[in-house]
């Protein structure tokens, strides 16, 4: 039988007290290796828009160029682009590292949220690596900054951070971190259903907090202002990139729009049929949260935990659902939020996996113009998925219901 000396004694001994350091430790090595693969990748979107704005602002000056309107973006993203400006390394790599970077901070914020859920469970170290895994090695993660150096992990660590501060109930931080998510890009306001929600079931805070909002993004904008861009120019990025893209209802998106109107010449580009159309499902979508609000109002339910996690997800996909001219990467905030809505309902694993896989689907289609299936089954798979989390939502809350009924 063979001996097992003191230096295997300690090697196992050491394995087993920092098993999870290192678990950590492999995954972010492996997820960088992943990162590094994809680096040199040149995406439509950087060789169009980001390169451009880059070189934009570097001829005009760093900083200074931010008095200029360049780009759609608003002004927190072209201030990191203004930095990379005085950094000696190729705007492909350092636009991307940004958007990496953000890549662990969002997946190391996800891990302190599982924490925070399950603060009083023996396995939350599990759950937590767990998260942090699967978030920093999602595909759609991954393409997101290392292929198609986009910004989507930035605003969305910020939406993630809000919610760790509303369920630790520091509402005003929360309200903050939201602001600035809101003024990196427009598409965190699909989670801002759920802040609505909230305010009017649980009544922790002050209706004045959502001022909080455009405060927060004048205060983002502040650099331009202070460099010559007029406040209203800084006001207007937003409000333009709404009218940009009218002439499509849908542009490579999975939603209602897909099941309703043919794509325009073998592409996933769905043109805009009527005006009144597009007014119409921003209209319904109002109409929807409305109905769901007045119905928690009415029934008096108090949100928990699992609640903010699980409207907020229902919230985002209502809206990319319903909502008109979407884009391939706004389900993003999704994808990340499907994770911790998992790892609360771990019988219904099959809703991160269709999320995930809608998501890919997009960006296949996008970075290498190639799709197996068609967009209206992809569509038709993301309605299940919104009806089957919508009705888990629903039973979730009756149970509450009906035990608050029998307990009084």
């Amino acid at each position: 039988m063979i001996k097992i000396n003191k230096l295997d004694n300690r090697i196992i001994g050491f394995i087993q007290k920092y098993c999870f350091e290192i678990l950590f430790f492999i995954i972010t090595v492996i997820s960088l290796k992943v990162r590094v693969d994809f680096i040199k990748f040149e995406s439509q979107d950087y060789q169009n828009c980001l390169l451009d704005w880059f070189n934009q602002i570097k001829e005009g000056g760093g900083f200074l160029a931010l008095k200029q309107e360049i780009g759609n973006y608003n002004i927190p993203y072209l201030f990191i682009l203004a930095i990379l400006t005085y950094i000696p390394i190729n705007p492909l790599i350092s636009i991307k590292i940004v958007s990496i970077i953000f890549d662990y901070i969002m997946a190391f914020t996800s891990m302190i949220i599982t924490y925070k859920l399950f603060k009083k469970n023996k396995d939350k170290n599990l759950f937590a690596l767990l998260v942090y895994s699967i978030v920093i090695l999602l595909p759609t993660v991954v393409l997101n900054s290392s292929a198609w150096a986009q910004c989507d992990s930035i605003y969305t660590t910020f939406i993630l951070i809000s919610l760790l501060y509303i369920i630790k109930e520091k509402y005003l931080k929360a309200f903050i971190f939201l602001g600035i998510a809101i003024s990196f890009k427009l598409q965190a306001i699909f989670i801002l259903p759920l802040y609505i929600i909230l305010y009017l079931c649980n009544r922790k805070f002050n209706l004045l907090y959502f001022f909080i909002i455009p405060i927060v993004n004048f205060i983002m904008c502040l650099p331009a202002i202070i460099c010559g861009r007029s406040i209203y120019s800084c006001i207007s990025i937003y409000i333009n990139q709404t009218t940009e893209y009218t002439d499509y209802i849908s542009m490579n998106f999975p939603n209602i729009y897909a099941l309703l109107i043919k794509p325009i010449g073998g592409s996933n580009l769905i043109g805009n049929v009527d005006k009144a159309f597009s007014n119409f499902g921003v209209l319904f979508t109002f109409a929807i949260f409305a109905i769901i609000a007045i119905t928690l109002i009415y029934k008096e339910i108090k949100l928990d935990n699992e609640d903010i996690i699980s409207i907020s997800l229902f919230s985002i996909l209502l809206c990319t659902f319903l909502l008109p001219s979407m884009h391939d990467r706004y389900m993003y905030m999704a994808d990340i939020i499907s994770i911790l809505y998992f790892i609360i309902n771990r019988k219904k694993i099959y809703i991160p996996i269709v999320i995930s896989f809608i998501s890919l689907y997009t960006y296949i289609e996008y970075l290498y113009a190639t799709r197996n299936m068609e967009i209206q089954y992809i569509a038709l798979l993301n309605f299940i998925i919104i009806i089957l989390l919508a009705k888990n939502i629903y039973e979730n809350l009756k149970s509450k219901s009906e035990s608050k009924l029998l307990n009084e």
